[in-house]
């Protein structure tokens, strides 16, 4: 019921695919891949790491469970950092605003 491409973004991400096999899954998933297919997986991968971040942020407050939500929030912060450095980043954000 979401977007599909934080879907998309989250396997990808979570299971370490390369860009070959990002375009493979886009291909896959819509046939045509487009500039704005590749710009919102890029931008949705992102978005998956933060929500990962911030849920290791927020059990670090709240969970009772021995175990170290610092050093997960930080790996994710730390990926998602190195992707928004990325220097097709911007484009990205122009590609990703373009009809589908």
């Amino acid at each position: 019921m979401g977007d599909p491409f934080f879907d998309l973004g989250n396997l990808s991400i979570n299971n370490g695919l390369s860009e070959g096999s990002q375009e493979a899954l886009l291909h896959l998933t819509f046939g045509e891949v487009t500039d704005a297919h590749r710009a919102r997986l890029r931008l949705m991968r992102i978005m998956s790491d933060f929500r990962e971040a911030m849920w290791g942020v927020i059990q670090q407050a709240l969970s009772t469970l021995d175990i170290d939500y610092v050093a997960y929030a930080d790996k994710h912060f730390d990926r998602l950092s190195r992707s928004m450095a990325d220097r097709r980043f911007e484009r990205w954000l122009d590609h990703a605003t373009e009809a589908i």
